[in-house]
């Protein structure tokens, strides 16, 4: 039995293929309920808006003087404790977010960090202030 070297890695790729949308449609529902992290992320666009339309350095700015370079620095899971997973908490994890907000006294940007500490509870999640954290390990400091 011969086969051409283009036939035999296309049928291939094409049974992966076929073989990953059939356990993307029964499974994939549940792989996503079951990421303690799901929805982290949308918590956390939600809080760069809102540092842009609350903070200081940020709010009412014109063009060329709004803030800019928003990253986060950095995300690190805490401990979640028996009796706060008793009251149905899943996940905490404390995030650090940087950005750039313009100085008008010294007519630059100048960087500027917030913590917070996003908790999941009953699926939910909510972010609450925490202290300052090791930027490197995202590490209550």
């Amino acid at each position: 039995m011969e086969y051409s070297v283009t036939r035999l890695p296309m049928a291939i790729l094409a049974a992966a293929t076929l073989g990953l949308t059939a356990c993307g449609e029964s499974g994939g529902q549940q792989a996503q309920g079951g990421d303690k992290y799901a929805g982290l992320d949308t918590a956390i666009r939600a809080w760069h808006g809102e540092i842009k339309s609350e903070n200081d350095q940020c709010e009412g700015k014109v063009d060329g003087e709004q803030c800019r370079a928003f990253e986060v620095s950095c995300k690190g899971e805490r401990e979640v404790a028996p009796d706060e997973a008793a009251k149905g908490m899943e996940a905490k994890v404390a995030v650090a977010m940087g950005w750039e907000g313009w100085d008008a006294a010294r007519s630059e940007y100048r960087p500027s960090t917030a913590v917070a500490e996003f908790q999941k509870v009953s699926g939910e999640w909510k972010r609450m202030p925490t202290g300052p954290v090791n930027l490197s390990t995202c590490v209550a400091s």
